[in-house]
């Protein structure tokens, strides 16, 4: 017995602690069930909505749209990120020539630069240009004939997604550049 208590107290028994100690590892277990589960939709079943519209230039809906589900995934892929670096040099072209306006005795370093951009810009949009008007060809080609069309499709998918694969790689050094700068990558 407890000096102070008339009932023997034996600390393994005690109802109460061990009730209280459950809830808490019961609540825990709960909340890493439930982080878990948010982790793995957002990481696995969270899918971004699909891109129907090319920012740089304009194009079909529907032949994005066919790009990506009959096309390729890849090719879908990469025209999207050609078209995202397309507009992130526009933006960073922008923000040359306000600071070229700004500082107009530095010149000769804003007029490098922009030159260098506005000649790597010209190349990727010819790429992608090319790259969209064979994919139209195949898309139209398809509507009217499907099986000469799939047929494109195996022949030109991996050769499409290629050449706009070495395009953006071509630029890399310039586009990390880019990317480093805030007031463009975004």
């Amino acid at each position: 017995m407890h000096p102070k208590t008339r009932y023997p107290v034996n600390p393994t028994n005690n109802a109460a602690g061990r009730t209280a100690g459950i809830l808490i590892v019961l609540i825990l277990v709960m909340a890493l069930a439930g982080g878990g589960g948010y982790l793995a939709y957002n990481q696995y079943y969270k899918k971004e909505p699909l891109r129907t519209k090319l920012a740089s230039m304009k194009t079909k809906e529907e032949l994005i749209r066919f790009t990506r589900d009959h096309v390729s995934t890849a090719l879908y892929r990469n025209l999207i990120m050609l078209d995202d670096v397309v507009v992130m040099m526009d933006k960073e072209l922008v923000r040359l020539k306000r600071i070229g306006k700004k500082f107009p005795n530095q010149g000769g370093i804003v007029a490098s630069q922009t030159e260098a951009l506005t000649i790597a810009r010209g190349r990727l949009a010819s790429v992608l240009v090319d790259v969209t008007a064979k994919a139209e060809k195949i898309y139209v080609t398809w509507l009217v004939d499907r099986s000469r069309g799939t047929g494109l499709i195996k022949a030109q998918k991996g050769t499409l997604t290629r050449q706009l694969a070495d395009a953006i790689r071509g630029e890399a050094v310039l586009i990390s550049r880019i990317r480093t700068n805030p007031d463009t990558a975004t």
